[in-house]
């Protein structure tokens, strides 16, 4: 099963990262997606490769991808749902994904929304909703909160299903998959701060991003096992909602994806073994392969990292909290114990 994480246009991203499984030899059961993963998921499992994933990327550019509601922020101010109106991007979907119907899907597709009315997340395409069309589902899926207005669908509003889950891991566990390669874009550089400024739009995007990390660290902690390989594209540096230079982000996920991939022991051998080899002479060390370091005179001991830790890198004794595995295998890679540790006196390296 294929896990689509949110990330808004770095989500061009998971189109690399299907080209690299395209050219690995794996073969995809069933697709999982989140915001703009949904809308590339949906497309992969309506049938589009990675070029014509990428074709439809690049189509974004050419359209009138975002209208602004000027009328109604003119005649109702902060009464209005949304800074911009939602019919270009339902059309784009609907010319993307012209299948109906879940039904129709070349593959099992599901994406997540969030209902406002009553707090509930939805999964779209599980029995009972595989007759509704899938633009539709893709559309709330990908509503982000006042960017797009919510989507109206069997009488209930839904918006970006990110905003609770951003990575849908719960569903890949549910549907009880035997091996979960999962796409988290909530990759940040904790040690480049990011400038404040006086917009709404920025400290709207920050506190979607920064919430997001918080939510997916509980998130990753629970649901990934022995059965995920979790591949973390490094994508921080571009913007929510800027159109990024597509290639730029369609090769960062490949690259990411093909290392990841013929490194971790749970899909090496599943690849092809000619790439395999070709990616055997340019890696220094196995993807799985997390170091903890510690600036032990920075350190004081708060206990916070090893409360933290979901897979035991850490450990507190008698003298002090200590790192109980250098080479920590089992890692989440959500940085959850450098970003949590107040002194800064964590570094994982190898990520």
């Amino acid at each position: 099963m294929l896990v689509l994480g949110g990330g808004g246009m770095r989500g061009f991203c998971h189109i690399g990262i299907v080209r690299a499984i395209e050219r690995l030899g794996l073969h995809i059961d069933e697709i999982v997606g989140t915001s703009m993963g949904a809308v590339m998921g949906g497309l992969l499992a309506g049938g589009a490769d990675s070029y014509r994933m990428e074709e439809a990327a690049e189509e974004v550019s050419l359209k009138d991808y975002f209208r602004l509601n000027l009328v109604k922020f003119f005649t109702r101010g902060y009464r209005h749902a949304s800074v911009y109106k939602g019919k270009a991007f339902k059309a784009l979907l609907r010319e993307w994904i012209p299948q109906a119907t879940f039904e129709e899907l070349a593959k099992p597709f599901y994406c997540n929304a969030l209902s406002l009315t009553d707090g509930t997340t939805r999964f779209f395409g599980l029995p009972g909703s595989k007759s509704m069309n899938v633009a539709d589902a893709v559309y709330a899926s990908a509503c982000l909160p006042t960017i797009f207005e919510p989507a109206e669908i069997d009488g209930d509003h839904y918006i970006d299903g990110g905003m609770t889950e951003t990575l849908a891991l719960r569903i890949a566990r549910a549907r009880e998959a035997d091996l979960v390669i999962a796409v988290d874009l909530s990759h940040r550089d904790l040690h480049k701060a990011t400038p404040y400024r006086a917009t709404l739009p920025h400290i709207l995007f920050q506190t979607y991003e920064v919430m997001g990390l918080a939510l997916n660290e509980n998130n990753l902690h629970r649901f990934v096992d022995d059965k995920t390989v979790l591949i973390k594209p490094k994508v921080s540096h571009l913007p929510l909602l800027d159109m990024p230079n597509v290639n730029e982000v369609v090769g960062i996920g490949e690259r990411e994806a093909i290392e990841a991939l013929t490194t971790h022991p749970l899909t090496r051998y599943l690849c092809d073994p000619e790439v395999v080899a070709e990616e055997d002479r340019m890696v220094s060390a196995p993807r799985d392969h997390v170091q903890l370091d510690v600036d032990m005179n920075a350190c004081i001991h708060c206990g916070i990292c090893a409360a933290t830790c979901a897979t035991q890198g850490y450990a507190s004794v008698p003298l002090g909290d200590v790192v109980r595995k250098l080479h920590n295998y089992e890692c989440t890679r959500d940085m959850a114990c450098e970003r949590n540790c107040p002194t800064g006196a964590i570094t994982l390296r190898n990520l």
